[in-house]
């Protein structure tokens, strides 16, 4: 026996079964164990909270219908309810709000003129959030709603 273990070609088969087995079990471990932090897309920031909108205006409450997130952002609904408004003059009123506390309008694209684009077609920034007005509740028994999410640069193209 000990004369069948001393051959090379028994030394040389073990070694390579020995590192067949070991690769076998590092290809197990890596398939099946999670994948490390350090590779893994970290999670999006936070929605804006409700209190970057302040008080609402005159006639106007707002709702917060909580946190939703994708794997690439964070964003806020918002439902807007209001007495005797339509869904259209509750996103001005509520724009309108805003613009009278520094918020700047983000037209959409290929417009110049803000008195040509309705309040519900553009958005809202103060610099770091943005607030998109939309006509359509988003619960029942509300007027209209609003998405708060943080405004994110575009990415510059590399040369």
């Amino acid at each position: 026996m000990m004369a069948l273990l001393r051959s090379r070609k028994i030394q040389v088969g073990l070694a390579i079964a020995g590192v067949l087995a070991l690769l076998a079990t590092m290809g197990v471990t890596l398939l099946y164990r999670p994948w490390a932090s350090d590779s893994a897309v970290p999670p999006p920031p936070s929605a804006p909270s409700m209190e970057v909108l302040g008080a609402a205006p005159e006639g106007v409450a707002y709702t917060d219908l909580g946190e939703q997130c994708t794997q690439f952002e964070c964003y806020r609904a918002v439902a807007i309810t209001t007495d005797g408004l339509s869904a259209e003059e509750a996103i001005e009123a509520v724009y309108t709000h805003l613009l009278d506390q520094g918020w700047g309008r983000l037209l959409p694209e290929g417009e110049t003129d803000p008195e040509e684009v309705p309040y519900a077609e553009s958005a809202l920034s103060d610099g770091s959030v943005m607030v998109q007005g939309s006509l359509e509740p988003y619960i029942e028994g509300t007027t209209a709603g609003l998405l708060l999410a943080y405004l994110v640069p575009p990415s510059s193209p590399t040369s």
